[in-house]
C-alpha cells in the first residue's frame, strides 16, 4: 500500500509522506526505489500508456494543485508584501523555473484542441 501511495502521487505533503514511511517494510522500500529508477514495471502500466486503460490523473493533479497552493501561501506569508526582500540565488532560480513550468501547464490545458470534458 505505501508504495501505491508515495510512487502514485497520493502523498503530496511531507507529513502525508512521512505518515506512509513509518508504515514501511525493508521489502516495500526496496520495490519502492525499484519502480523509481524504472526497474520494475507493474501490470496496468503497457494499458495506460497505450491508453486502453485510465488512471486517476485528475486526483494527482487536484492533489499537486492543492500542495503548491499551499506552498504559495507559506511562501507569501513569509515574503509579507516586502518588494524589497533579499533572498538567496538558488530561491529565485527555483521560483522561475516553478513560474515558468506551471504557466506552461496552464497554456497548455486551456489551449489544447482535445479539451477534457467540462461536468
Amino acid at each position: 500500500l505505501s508504495i501505491h501511495l508515495i510512487t502514485r502521487g497520493h502523498a503530496s505533503t511531507i507529513t502525508e509522506i512521512d505518515t506512509i514511511l513509518k508504515g514501511m517494510t525493508v521489502e516495500d522500500a526496496s520495490t519502492m526505489l525499484s519502480i523509481i529508477h524504472g526497474e520494475v514495471l507493474e501490470e496496468g502500466h503497457k494499458e495506460i500508456a497505450t491508453g486502453e486503460e485510465m488512471d486517476a490523473e485528475g486526483y494527482m493533479l487536484l492533489r499537486q494543485l492543492a500542495t503548491v497552493e499551499e506552498s504559495l501561501n507559506r511562501i507569501r506569508t513569509y515574503v509579507g508584501g516586502d518588494s524589497m526582500i533579499q533572498l538567496p540565488a538558488w530561491v529565485q532560480a527555483k521560483m522561475a523555473v516553478a513560474a515558468t513550468d506551471i504557466d506552461t501547464v496552464a497554456d497548455y490545458l486551456l489551449s489544447s484542441a482535445d479539451p477534457a470534458p467540462k461536468k
